[in-house]
């Protein structure tokens, strides 16, 4: 069986997580999360765009 990523795991290759976390930490900081990291949350929103929800 031939093995391939999903869409997700593709769009998510597009984005440097290095260059996404230095981001977050300049825009977020101070800031608590509750139960989701950064990284997390966006995957979640990102999920919820492609879904249409």
């Amino acid at each position: 069986m031939a093995y391939s990523d999903t869409v997700l795991k593709q769009l998510t290759a597009l984005i440097p997580r290095y260059e996404f976390d230095n981001l977050a930490d300049m825009h977020h900081a101070g800031q608590k999360f509750r139960s989701y990291n950064c990284w997390s949350q966006f995957l979640a929103m990102l999920t919820g765009q492609l879904t249409g929800r």
